[in-house]
């Protein structure tokens, strides 16, 4: 089964099934993401956007933190 996610708010209209970019409208709804510090494979660090790791986790792509928080 392949994964999705459906963002609810941002309705598509007929002429959105041509165009595959937001309108500025439609961007500046769009909050959150910023850039933490992460460790990568327990030798280095990394700035990553949070969506994106956390977008990740929730696809299964990548495990979280095996540390208690």
């Amino acid at each position: 089964m392949k994964r999705m996610l459906i963002v609810e708010d941002l309705k598509a209209g007929p002429d959105d099934a041509i165009e595959a970019s937001l309108t500025p409208a439609q961007m500046k709804r769009i909050v959150g993401g910023r850039a933490v510090l992460a460790t990568v494979d327990g030798r280095g660090y990394a700035t990553i956007d949070d969506w994106d790791a956390n977008l990740a986790i929730f696809e299964g792509r990548i495990k979280g933190s095996e540390r208690d928080n």
